[in-house]
């Protein structure tokens, strides 16, 4: 069956679904409940009612969000179909993000990632370092497809936007606790100051501590230092200032400063060389080669400290030029830095082994130089990272008469980066003759220790101007079309591994057009086509050291619906994507230590489908659900061989990496009032991946196939008793479990290629614990 055929059977599937629904819901009439929330998004850059917005985009509402308990990005692969998320290796705030398959793994603070993070509108530059505690959120919105005419930077895969609650009117306050397993302990405490003495000023202050001990258990450290382990520091300070006058001003600073240690990464494949060269280890004094595809809960690690802080400044000022005028401020200013006193890329430590210095054979007797045995280490590093930002946007929002809606903007972002990222690896030989290592051990293995430099300073600078206007064109059709034009510069100071200095500029004009027409008040439909680009640059860890900007055309339509008096809420989307000089980047590993190609691999297709749900049958009663695929497939995919030094085409053998060709997401919730006591809620979630792969070419990387993780579903709950009346305050009392069944699944995988070896990072186990939140 073709892409086609299946997307097509597909939507007949999801269209039937909401039929049989309709129905059965059609039933419990009598007993309608005031209907699904109105949920109002911006993802326009103006503020309208989700099943108004002909856009691909899902939103979630405070409310959602504490009762899934999503507090960061890492946790918001529930929130839209086609969407995934990901830790990486070696890191607790590294993340990769997927939209409809596309999206970026390499960590490397030169590639920029297709899928735009935002913060009140403030784009976030690096998914590195992007996993922070974002306090007192007010909705999360996850645009899918190219958003390349509205927002900041490189938007080809998707946005998501997350946007915090601004100070309330009145005083207010609340104190959560928290306590789970693994030592989890957790403190939220948020204070609303009103408006002072009639000024139109008013503050929101916000303060989170949170900890847990590591869920691997690391023989060298104790609990609190296992891999998994955080303690975690965040606050943040709003202010607002609204008289009802022509000017309104927010303002915010949050800060984040995070202590953890790297999620567990172990041992999963090695060559058989390599298991040879250790099969001696334990009798020279050391540690036996462990390894494993199965999930290791103990493991003994070399692995340091990981110090995260950011700091964020964003100002909004808006200013009422007219009755339909607007003028629009956004500026913001972050900062983070990250070291990493040693990562541990080999989940072994305390092996020991031969060596020999570079220089190794004399040939041709064989006599070794150096010869000795030592500690070794098949892959380990430090790092040191920086990264600062500014950002600049202006956006002009307005009204001509009742048919004209229009946005003209401009946009401006300045970010340098830095990274100092020595390793430290062993090259494992073979020796043509047996060597003695005393006791009346030999060994036919040595290995030579390398020890590459890695440091470069990137400066990246990106200037726009943007507009999109929507013509109603009558009452039930409107038109809407939009232009940007982006310049980007880049530059690339590379010191150690490769010394080079590397200049680059590229710019782009992208368009969007669309049609929505009103079926009814409560159903419309839209069409809608765009283009994306995300910029050119540079890759410090690949000797080419360049690539070129991709490109995507989409072609997208859509149903949005709300049916049977508003108790059932259905959305369904269809898309075809195409790419062009797609940039892929591919893991590999060698003498030089960790390398990263970035290539323009060439053409590539992505065709799928979206549906949601969200319906409430009776009353206290909300069903959830999302179905996402994409068929995925390469059209060209251009190498150099290294054997034969010929370009040849690998297309029908690569790999979409870190992203799953489906996702399935659903969610049942019950509240009801108990009387003289308070509101339950019970919830329960179930998320779905499909299988993924962590590299594109199995030809580079022999272990691809056996590190793939097969589909994954995961089964969340919390049951909460809430408005409980304590006098001056009211309580809520929630208990909560992620993983409630235990799956084993991973966050990664990373083939090292000619160095012999894989390992894979799992994924949390079952957590659970119990929080205590007081309202006053």
């Amino acid at each position: 069956m073709n892409a086609t055929y299946r997307v097509s059977a597909l939507m007949a599937a999801s269209c039937l679904t909401a039929v049989c629904a309709s129905g059965a819901m059609a039933q419990d009439a009598a007993e309608a409940p005031a209907g699904l929330q109105e949920i109002v998004v911006t993802a326009q850059k103006r503020a309208e009612n989700l099943q108004n917005t002909p856009l691909a985009v899902s939103a979630l509402t405070g409310e959602a969000l504490e009762a899934r308990r999503i507090s960061d990005i890492s946790n918001i692969g529930s929130v839209a179909p086609n969407l995934t998320t990901s830790i990486t290796p070696a890191s607790t705030t590294n993340i990769t993000v997927h939209i409809r398959g596309i999206g970026e793994s390499d960590p490397v603070l030169t590639v920029d990632s297709p899928v735009g993070i935002y913060v009140d509108g403030v784009v976030i530059g690096r998914t590195t370092g992007a996993v922070f505690d974002l306090v007192d959120l007010q909705r999360v919105e996850v645009l899918r497809g190219p958003q390349g005419t509205l927002y900041g930077r490189n938007t080809t895969g998707g946005a998501v936007n997350f946007i915090t609650a601004k100070p309330a009117d009145t005083f207010k306050g609340s104190q959560t606790f928290g306590y789970g397993n693994l030592g989890y302990m957790l403190s939220r405490t948020s204070v609303d100051t009103g408006e002072i003495a009639k000024s139109g000023l008013k503050f929101k202050l916000s303060y989170v501590h949170k900890q847990r001990n590591g869920y691997a258990d690391d023989l060298n450290q104790p609990d609190k230092r296992d891999p998994g382990a955080y303690n975690t520091d965040a606050f943040r300070v709003a202010a607002r200032f609204d008289n009802g006058g022509p000017v309104r001003v927010d303002y915010a600073f949050d800060y984040n400063d995070a202590k953890s240690y790297a999620v567990p990464f172990q041992l999963a494949y090695v060559r058989s060389d390599i298991a040879g060269y250790f099969a001696n280890s334990q009798a020279l004094g050391g540690n036996p080669l462990v390894y494993s595809r199965d999930r290791l809960n103990t493991l003994r690690l070399g692995q340091g400290l990981l110090h995260d802080k950011v700091r964020g400044h964003t100002l909004t000022i808006e200013a009422d030029l007219a009755d339909n005028l607007t003028l629009r401020s956004l500026t913001g200013i972050r900062k983070w830095t990250n070291t990493v006193a040693e990562a541990d890329m080999d989940g072994n430590d305390g092996l020991r082994g031969l060596t020999v210095s570079p220089a190794i054979i004399t040939p041709p007797d064989y006599k070794f130089v150096s010869l000795g045995v030592n500690d070794i280490r098949l892959f380990s590093g430090v790092n040191a990272r920086a990264q600062k930002q500014f950002s600049q946007e202006l956006n002009l929002l307005g009204k001509i008469g009742d048919k004209i809606e229009f946005v003209l903007g401009g946009f401006y972002y300045r970010e340098k980066a830095s990274e100092n990222n020595p390793s430290q690896l062993a090259l494992i030989m073979e020796s043509p003759v047996a060597i003695p290592l005393g006791g009346g051990l030999t060994t036919n293995y040595f290995a030579t220790d390398l020890d590459p430099p890695f440091y470069y300073k990137h400066t990246s600078k990106s200037a726009a101007v943007f507009g999109q206007a929507t013509f109603r064109a009558t009452d039930k059709l409107s038109l809407t079309g939009g232009l940007r034009y982006t310049e980007d510069r880049k530059h690339m100071d590379q010191i150690a591994s490769i010394p080079r200095d590397l200049r680059k500029k590229f710019s782009q004009l992208n368009w969007a057009v669309s049609a929505d027409y009103r079926f009814t008040d409560r159903v419309m439909g839209y069409a809608r086509v765009a283009t994306g680009y995300k910029a050119g640059g540079f890759n410090p860890r690949s000797v080419g050291g360049s690539f070129d900007p991709e490109k995507i055309i989409s072609y997208e339509a859509g149903l949005k619906t709300e049916l049977l008096d508003r108790r059932l809420r259905f959305n369904l989307t269809a898309f075809h994507s195409r790419y062009k000089d797609l940039q892929v980047s591919q893991f590999l590993a060698g003498s030089s230590g960790a390398s990263t190609i970035t290539v323009n691999a060439g053409k590539a297709t992505y065709t799928g489908i979206e549906a949601e749900v969200v319906a409430q049958p009776a009353k206290g009663l909300t069903f959830n659900g999302s179905f996402g695929y994409v068929d995925r497939k390469y059209k060209s995919f251009v190498i150099r061989d290294a054997e034969t030094n010929e370009l040849v085409d690998v297309a029908n053998e690569a790999r979409f990496s870190y992203s799953a060709s489906t996702t399935v997401n659903a969610g049942v919730q019950y509240d009801t009032e108990v009387a003289d006591v308070g509101k339950l809620t019970a919830r329960l979630d179930w998320t779905y991946r499909g299988k993924i792969y962590f590299h594109p070419l199995d030809r580079l990387n022999p272990f691809n196939r056996e590190i793939a993780d097969g589909g994954a579903g995961r089964f969340d709950a919390r049951i909460a008793l809430s408005d409980i009346d304590l006098g001056p305050t009211r309580a809520t009392v929630a208990l909560w479990g992620k993983n409630i069944t235990n799956k084993d699944y991973l966050y990664a995988g990373i083939d090292f290629g000619s160095l012999g070896f894989a390992g894979v990072s799992y994924a949390e186990p079952r957590t659970y614990g119990v929080d205590v939140k007081f309202d006053f």
